[in-house]
């Protein structure tokens, strides 16, 4: 984009304008983003992003190319079928010190992307291809300064339907999210905390658990092939179905047999 471009595409957003097909490429977002701006059918490579104010901001089937978020407040804003990945260079993009509480995410493709220091809470991914996306020191609760106890306020997210195979969550406080019938299989979980969580539904076959702490945690209805419960930390209070007893016994060396008639 030329400095003219970039100059009217300014100017369009101060107006409030909502911008369709336009080629973000290279622009640089700043403080001067008007909250709620819409984006549809958009395409962003190299485009700069770095302490803007893009909060309530929607994004519709937008493309973005080797992309870094850097402390932007994207607070409340909507992401529906967007694409993050590079498949052509195997890169996603980056968010780091980035504002997404309440934010959400429909349909994107986020593969390998990465979340660095975001604050998360309240968030939602729905069917979004997330495999090997990685989440580096995530905040997916807050402290409120009005309350004197030192424990974090919850508001966790939810993801649901969402691909997550190979993830990267080493040493996370996942506490109380909803991970609902997402795939998580081969995912790397060690030393995270799942107290309280609800991953019903999903695909835990051959994820690395050691140490992770699945107190309250509701693991109903997943695969759990290749669970060993002699690796996780703290497992008091976890729920399952009946039908997955008989492996999680087994993996203490205990077997199950039928009451004799």
């Amino acid at each position: 984009m030329s400095e003219h471009d970039h100059d009217a595409l300014r100017r369009a957003l101060q107006r409030n304008a909502s911008l369709t097909a336009t080629d973000l490429s290279e622009f640089s977002f700043d403080d001067d983003t008007p909250d709620s701006a819409q984006f549809m059918n958009c395409s962003a490579d190299s485009t700069r992003f770095v302490g803007g104010g893009l909060a309530l901001s929607r994004w519709t089937t937008t493309r973005f190319s080797r992309c870094e978020f850097a402390n932007v407040n994207f607070s409340g804003a909507r992401f529906e079928e967007c694409r993050f990945f590079d498949a052509e260079r195997a890169q996603g993009c980056t968010f780091r010190f980035c504002d997404l509480r309440g934010a959400v995410f429909r349909n994107c493709d986020l593969m390998l992307t990465t979340f660095n220091a975001c604050e998360l809470w309240d968030v939602t991914f729905s069917d979004c291809r997330m495999s090997g996306v990685m989440f580096e020191k995530p905040a997916f609760a807050f402290s409120s300064a009005r309350t004197r106890s030192k424990k974090p306020v919850r508001l966790a997210g939810t993801f649901e339907r969402c691909r997550m195979d190979n993830a990267v969550l080493r040493e996370t406080d996942l506490s109380s999210l909803r991970i609902l019938d997402c795939d998580l299989s081969g995912a790397e979980l060690q030393g995270t905390s799942l107290v309280n969580a609800s991953l019903r539904g999903s695909d835990l076959s051959h994820a690395a658990l050691r140490l992770a702490d699945l107190s309250g945690a509701d693991l109903r209805g997943a695969d759990l092939t290749g669970f060993d419960l002699q690796d996780i930390k703290s497992f008091s209070g976890l729920q399952i179905s009946a039908s997955q007893q008989h492996h999680l016994l087994r993996s203490l060396g205990i077997d199950v047999f039928a009451d004799e008639a």
